[in-house]
């Protein structure tokens, strides 16, 4: 029996070995996509290369972490809801088609996974007589069933790329059955989905026609933990090497049977919320009461929820986080230097949820108090949005008093916090800018040797031009993008004023002044504004010092939950339970300015992501940084000697070159950002200068 880690790294094998390029897991928080809250599919990262926008892969294979919020409810009342999972997929882009994807995935699920080829049973769109003949030639024993466009049609809207699919089931036994709807393609237990083929072969025209796609794309999906389920034997995925360590953990602290069938339930969303948060928050997520935050928050209390009433009344989630930790280190090892700060972020959220439920039972005690036999949803909301008290709690101490709770009503009051906190949520202007990044090539960036360069116009729309080449630096790593001008080649005449600049896919996007417009062809200079540029880099480069100081003198279980670095002054945002006191504010700025009269060199180099585990680099979990990823080390002996260092960190941004160049640093100001993370504003450079002459112009007029 193959091992959860085991059957990833099976399936990944498999398709390297048929020509198909490894890519990593993108994080569960999209990167460059506004219009998710999470990634929820294996070909979410790609679907750049499935709208012809990139064409610089045909085969690619990954593991892919996934969340799907529309599942919360469902969790532990069925075998096939979960929230967090892994999707296994291969994609062609272009490449190859149906009969070879029908090919290797039979012989995948029946030579690598080991399973009973009797025991599968594909099924293919109704009009799709050529996957028929496929699946009969591969020599599946279960002819392929035809079922209807609701389930066997992918869509990816009402227009665009679309095309049947295929889904492979498998029969879990008689054992497993649960009613009428235990049939291929039905909803019962017995027959799992385990991998979805989609041929994406067609695209779809506003009169809803359908014309054949030139390049006919492949996209498949697998859930990691359908798979173990499957090809481990084991009578739910929750008894799977993926959940049962979580399981057992918090049978032990519960005291409570994990097997009964009174408390499967609670189990199954406990060690399915556990999974999840532990991997929002290694990504640097925290509980909030917005967007995805919320989601968090809400999961973590739910568990927490559950935990109450199999008897707890203190926090217990934190301790399960060693074992999610452990379940996916093996395919995720940067999570094992997360561990500490996710207990901590866990802990706090599950403790402050446990004492808004008591103060919670206490407001709802005085509105039963006042009589009646319902209780309205506004009011059921309110002890949910300002307590945390979850319905499910409500309606069990209503309905032991004999009151209804309008659950419909609480789910209209929802709706409407939800939807005024969803307004909140900044768009990203996408539309523009993605048509604009389609027709570019990446730039080149020019920026870290030189401030100044000729360049060329390659795309453009109102406000927004991509060059060839640039010196401006794009918003990234929390330092801002650089400003400045674009001038007439030979220098003479102002064209438009770069206020921003944004990166996407390797595009480099300028943002102009009043929605300057520039046309295609256009050659200009680029001249990036080289006192703003001064200001910034000493304040970058003081995070990085900044960092690895708080972690010598409060703990190595600091990790950077945000940061902003500016020519004004950096803002760094690390997670640490308590107020840091007035001596170690002290000895971390000590520790600075020490490293700054050093003279150390800053040196960057890139090197394969592989090293990173083995210098030891400092990164942000959730981060892409590509494959060949840039270091940034400050030391004596520079990269002479790495491990001789202060700091190493990747990190893309632009820095000085000696610590020298920094000449001071001051902390002014340290506060709460969230629960368990602090706030460090601080200066560098002219900054601490032109402080220090405020302060003593404020003192004289206070004075006079």
């Amino acid at each position: 029996m193959k091992t959860s880690s085991e059957l990833r790294a099976s399936y990944l094998d498999f398709f390297v070995r048929h020509g198909h390029t490894l890519k990593a897991s993108s994080p569960i928080v999209p990167v460059g996509d506004a219009t998710l809250m999470f990634n929820s599919a294996g070909m979410v990262p790609f679907k750049p290369y499935y709208l012809g926008l990139k064409t610089d892969l045909s085969r690619a294979t990954s593991a892919q972490k996934c969340f799907r919020t529309t599942d919360i409810e469902r969790v532990g009342t069925t075998l096939r809801h979960l929230t967090f999972f892994e999707m296994l997929g291969n994609f062609s882009f272009g490449d190859y088609f149906k009969k070879e994807a029908v090919a290797w995935a039979w012989e995948y699920l029946t030579k690598e996974a080991g399973l009973d080829p009797q025991r599968l049973y594909p099924t293919v769109f109704e009009e799709d007589d050529e996957a028929v003949e496929l699946w009969r030639k591969v020599g599946a024993p279960n002819p392929a069933k035809k079922l209807g466009e609701d389930t066997n049609f992918w869509n990816m809207g009402p227009t665009g790329p679309c095309g049947p699919c295929s889904e492979i089931y498998y029969d879990l036994g008689p054992e497993f059955a649960s009613g009428k709807d235990d049939v291929v393609g039905g909803d019962g237990d017995r027959y799992i989905e385990i991998w979805n083929l989609v041929f994406t072969g067609f695209d779809r025209r506003p009169d809803g026609s359908l014309k054949p796609l030139a390049r006919p794309c492949i996209d498949t999906g697998m859930g990691l933990e359908r798979l173990a389920f499957c090809a481990q034997g084991k009578p739910s995925p929750f008894q799977t090497d993926l959940f049962w360590p979580i399981v057992e953990k918090a049978a032990r602290i519960l005291g409570a049977d994990p097997l009964a069938p009174k408390n499967q339930l609670a189990y199954r969303v406990i060690a399915d919320h556990a999974r999840a948060a532990t991997m929002l928050l290694a990504e640097g997520l925290l509980p909030s009461n917005v967007e995805r935050g919320y989601v968090l928050r809400r999961l973590i209390r739910r568990a927490a929820r559950y935990g109450q009433l199999l008897g707890r009344d203190q926090a217990f989630l934190h301790e399960l986080v060693p074992a999610a930790v452990e379940i996916f280190a093996p395919g995720y090892p940067e999570l094992r230097a997360a561990a500490v700060h996710v207990a901590g972020a866990m802990r706090t959220e599950e403790s402050k949820f446990l004492e808004t439920l008591r103060s919670g039972e206490g407001e709802l005690a005085k509105l039963l108090e006042k009589g009646g036999r319902a209780l309205s949803g506004d009011a059921a909301f309110r002890l949910y949005e300002t307590f945390g008290f979850p319905l499910e709690l409500t309606q069990e101490i209503c309905a032991a008093r004999g009151v209804a709770v309008d659950a419909a009503g609480f789910k209209i009051a929802q709706d409407k916090a939800v939807e005024t906190a969803r307004a909140s949520w900044k768009g990203s202007g996408e539309q523009n800018l993605t048509a604009l990044v389609a027709r570019a090539p990446k730039t080149v960036f020019l920026g870290y040797d030189v401030l100044e360069s000729g360049a060329k116009v390659l795309a453009a729309a109102p406000g927004l031009v991509a060059l060839d080449k640039t010196p401006f630096y794009a918003e990234g790593g929390g330092q801002v993008g650089d400003t400045g001008e674009l001038v007439s080649k030979d220098g003479r005449n102002a064209l438009a004023r770069v206020v921003d600049v944004i990166k996407q896919d390797g595009v480099f996007v300028h943002v102009l002044e009043g929605g300057a417009i520039l046309p295609v062809g256009t050659e200009v200079l680029a001249r990036v504004d080289a006192a703003r540029r001064a200001r910034v880099i000493p304040h970058h480069t003081a995070t990085h010092l900044m960092n690895e100081a708080l972690k010598r003198v409060l703990g190595a279980h600091i990790r950077q939950a945000g940061s902003y670095v500016g020519p004004d002054k950096l803002r760094f945002d690390f997670t640490h339970p308590q107020a840091l006191t007035p001596d170690e504010i002290a000895r971390v700025e000590a520790i600075v300015n020490e490293e700054i009269r050093a003279s150390h060199p800053v040196r960057p180099q890139c090197f394969p992501v592989a090293r990173v585990s083995e210098l030891g680099a400092t990164t942000l979990l959730g981060e892409d940084y590509g494959e060949n990823p840039r270091f940034l080390l400050i030391g004596a002996k520079g990269w002479d000697d790495p491990k001789d260092r202060f700091s190493l960190e990747l990190c893309g941004g632009t820095h000085v070159t000696n610590t020298a160049d920094i000449v001071a640093f001051k902390i002014v100001r340290e506060a709460s950002a969230s629960a368990g993370v602090r706030r460090i504003e601080a200066l560098a450079g002219r900054a601490v200068e032109e402080h220090a002459s405020a302060l003593k112009d404020a003192e004289r007029r206070a004075r006079a």
